[in-house]
């Protein structure tokens, strides 16, 4: 009766493992990017990390450049004739991120950091509003 359940543990961890897929290589930017910008609101506002803090900034700001190269899974659930104007707008919402990570930068190395930690708030509004169009459910 005691092996009833190891056997039953034995087949569902290898399901487990098929229903968490491996992250595409969009979904390793996105988390190069929370993961970075948790990191950047804790440390924004501190002019003893300024270089740290750029230094990151730039590395988030590329991480959004390369993602534009990328499609999100969504894709494929979009008609043929909806894909290109799709892309178009994921793109640009990509753009929207990375310039907004440039002004960050800017705020950061003009010792701005009140302004540096608005415009983090709207990396936010801009994460909703990507996910809203273009993270598949």
């Amino acid at each position: 009766m005691k092996l009833l359940p190891v056997l039953t543990l034995a087949a569902i961890i290898p399901l487990s493992s098929l229903l968490h897929a491996e992250d595409s290589p969009l979904e390793k930017q996105m988390q190069i990017l929370a993961r970075g910008t948790k990191q950047l609101s804790a440390q924004v506002n501190d002019p003893s990390r300024q270089q740290s803090t750029v230094t990151l900034i730039e590395s988030l700001r590329k991480a959004a450049l390369d993602s534009q190269n990328l499609e999100p899974r969504k894709t494929a659930t979009v008609s043929q004739t909806d894909r290109a104007p799709f892309l178009a707008a994921y793109k640009a919402q990509m753009q929207k991120l990375a310039d907004t990570y440039g002004q960050i930068e800017e705020a950061v190395k003009a010792g701005q950091y009140d302004n540096a930690k608005s415009l983090l708030g709207k990396l936010g509004q801009l994460k909703k509003e990507g996910h809203e169009k273009f993270k598949q459910d």
